[in-house]
């Protein structure tokens, strides 16, 4: 197990986030990498991996695109934690998972459900 504030966490990084007003993706997999989450490239695997340890990373505002892209719906449903690149670099900057106020969800507006308490560990 990684260690970091994101250490067992896979973080999907949605289509127009990295470049877009956020780090290029190279970027961004280094800052995940460095804060000891895992950076995955698709959602279709889903066997492999754990949805409520999961993070769907999107722009704020988050785009409809973005929230329809294949999977995204599902791992949300499945206990994935839909945050913002805002959302995200707060968790980093204060290494403190339990810190993000989900009211601001970034898929709340498309009507993903994260009320389920929270980023938990």
């Amino acid at each position: 197990k990684r260690g970091g504030v994101l250490g067992g966490w896979s973080v999907y990084i949605c289509s127009g986030v990295a470049g877009n007003r956020a780090p290029n993706m190279k970027e961004m997999q280094l800052i995940v990498d460095a804060a000891g989450g895992q950076v995955i490239r698709s959602l279709s695997n889903s066997n492999v991996f754990d949805p409520p340890k999961t993070i769907v990373l999107t722009s704020q505002p988050s785009t409809n695109s973005q929230l329809n892209e294949r999977g995204v719906s599902r791992f949300s449903f499945l206990g994935a934690k839909v945050l913002s690149t805002t959302q995200l670099f707060h968790i980093i900057i204060t290494q403190n998972l339990f810190d993000v106020d989900m009211g601001d969800d970034a898929g709340r507006d498309a009507g993903i459900d994260s009320t389920n308490g929270g980023v938990s560990g």
